[in-house]
């Protein structure tokens, strides 16, 4: 396969989860806020500074919720909004038009314009929630869509490589993120809050409800850490995602048989997710160890950009 080829299916995928990702933190976390509303005193950090550092971003000086939301929602200046995040997945379908099939272009490019319509955004702007639920059923009708129609050859595991390494990035800083937040809260009476929020780490990752399936119990952190960081069969765990990577990965160059670094980075972090025990792994450096693997995970996307000329 083309690089070029191989270069747009894996950065597309990228940017539709990360779109989904931005889409459904940005909603969770104001929804939050709302709920939160004169039960937290006032130094206690807003659920939206957390989509932010989840993000890497910083917002705008001045800005409050609702001005971040729309920074990082409607302005295709700001490289990290939805809507600029999609532009850019959507030009890389638009260069391998030929490569994907009618329904998987017909799929993003009505979602791009759904999303530019001035109607739709100016509803939106007063009801955000309508344009974050768009945006991730877009981006889930996408995949569904490149599923049924496109070949599961080379390209379709570009595509579930792209995917795979985004979601688990994101699901890493995530925790990292709400880990320290929380645990720097010693005040029991702000315990019941902890508790709502680790609630809100699930729905964050859109994990509520396959958590409350296995743990019919009220939420627990340690519970949750377990549940998005080792958990073999939750799509939305770390151990998951790479270990989906891994496969995908293997399918694209069966030649290789675990040479390349790439693969190897990728075996080494799933080999120590599969036999971590969480109460050694929070009795140590919590945050090192996050750090570790965001860093194996990068290092393993590096080398799979070298490798495959992903420029993006």
């Amino acid at each position: 396969m083309l690089s070029r080829v191989a270069d747009s299916l894996f950065w597309m995928s990228r940017y539709l989860e990360r779109a989904e990702c931005i889409a459904r933190l940005l909603d969770v976390s104001l929804q939050a806020e709302m709920d939160l509303a004169g039960l937290v005193p006032e130094d206690y950090s807003p659920p939206w500074q957390a989509t932010l550092a989840v993000l890497q971003q910083v917002a705008p000086e001045g800005s409050d919720s609702s001005r971040v939301a729309a920074w990082l929602s409607f302005d295709i200046d700001n490289p990290a909004s939805i809507l600029a995040t999609i532009n850019r997945a959507r030009n890389n379908a638009r260069g391998i038009r030929g490569r994907i099939s009618s329904e998987m272009w017909r799929s993003l490019n009505q979602l791009y314009w759904k999303l530019r319509d001035p109607e739709f955004v100016n509803i939106a702007q007063q009801s955000p929630h309508d344009y974050y639920t768009e945006v991730q059923c877009g981006a889930r009708q996408f995949q569904g869509v490149c599923d049924a129609t496109l070949p599961h050859d080379e390209g379709w595991h570009f595509l579930q490589l792209g995917r795979s390494l985004e979601r688990a990035d994101k699901t890493i800083r995530l925790l990292d993120v709400k880990y320290r937040h929380l645990t720097a809260l010693t005040d029991p009476a702000l315990q019941p809050l902890c508790t709502l929020e680790w609630a809100g780490v699930l729905k964050l990752s859109n994990s509520y409800e396959a958590y409350q399936r296995i743990y019919i119990s009220r939420v627990e952190a340690e519970r949750v850490i377990e549940f998005l960081l080792l958990d073999e069969e939750s799509p939305r765990s770390v151990r998951f995602c790479l270990e989906a990577a891994a496969r995908a990965l293997a399918c694209i160059d069966r030649s290789n048989r675990g040479d390349h670094p790439a693969e190897k980075a990728l075996g080494r972090v799933i080999s120590d997710l599969r036999y971590a025990e969480l109460p050694a792994v929070l009795a140590g450096d919590f945050p090192a160890f996050l750090g570790g693997l965001l860093a194996r995970c990068n290092q393993t996307s590096k080398a799979i950009q070298e490798q495959y000329s992903l420029v993006n």
